[in-house]
């Protein structure tokens, strides 16, 4: 099932990229988070992981936090996710 934005880049033939602001966040139960589009690791700590996108910047906020997987433009997180914050 495609969601909202997925759906709009369906039917205008947009990439989705162009529409979501060149990102894409997943957040698979609170467990861990995926993000495509990063540029660069802000702050890194076991409670708080600050990662900047072309434009803005993602918040993970919660316990035991750890960068998982990290490529050039893709990063996985896991630990007890609280909240994820987009700024």
């Amino acid at each position: 099932m495609l969601n909202f934005l997925e759906e709009i880049s369906y039917l205008t033939g947009l990439p989705f990229d162009y529409i979501n602001n060149g990102f894409r966040v997943i957040n698979l139960s609170n467990r861990a988070v995926y993000v495509e589009g990063f540029t660069a690791l802000i702050d890194v700590c076991s409670q708080e992981i600050g990662i900047k996108l072309k434009k803005g910047i993602i918040k993970l906020l919660g316990d035991n936090l750890k960068v998982k997987n990290m490529n050039l433009e893709t990063i996985v997180v896991t630990g007890d996710i609280k909240s994820v914050e987009i700024c």
